[in-house]
């Protein structure tokens, strides 16, 4: 007996798809305000939460890959959202940091995302927001134990 899979059953579909639909629906708001498209969004997210990082630790910390970052960085470099400082140790390495610019922006932001999030989770009452929250902890976990 052959197995069939149905992508609207599947988890790593139906993940995949919701993700992609809640970062289109929030982007089309934060970049009415900012300008910002999603590569550049979670780079200046990344940076205000974590502070100065190399562009290959974005690519880890975002789940996005080189290419992306590399593209998003050069935009936010050019619009003065982003600074650089060569580190003395490596000179072939880069720390990216928000400059004030960019650090305005974040703070700007934040508020509008933060507030998106809480109207899409007020589909969910508290007990549900928990365990939500909790499962998506719990299946993290279980890929982290799944991956070699």
């Amino acid at each position: 007996m052959s197995a069939t899979l149905s992508l609207e059953e599947f988890l790593p579909y139906r993940c995949n798809r919701l993700a992609e639909r809640i970062s289109q629906a929030m982007a089309r708001d934060y970049t009415q305000r900012s300008g910002l498209n999603i590569a550049k969004w979670r780079i200046v997210a990344t940076l205000g939460e974590h502070g100065p990082m190399l562009a290959r630790d974005i690519s880890r910390q975002t789940s996005m890959d080189k290419v992306r970052v590399s593209r998003a960085v050069k935009g936010l470099l050019e619009e003065d959202i982003l600074v650089s400082k060569r580190l003395d140790n490596d000179q072939r390495a880069w720390a990216l940091s928000l400059s004030e610019q960019g650090k305005a922006v974040y703070q700007e932001l934040v508020p509008a995302v933060l507030d998106w999030e809480q109207r899409l989770l007020a589909g969910l009452d508290a007990d549900e927001q928990a365990q939500f929250l909790n499962l998506l902890g719990k299946l993290e976990q279980r890929i982290d134990e799944l991956e070699p």
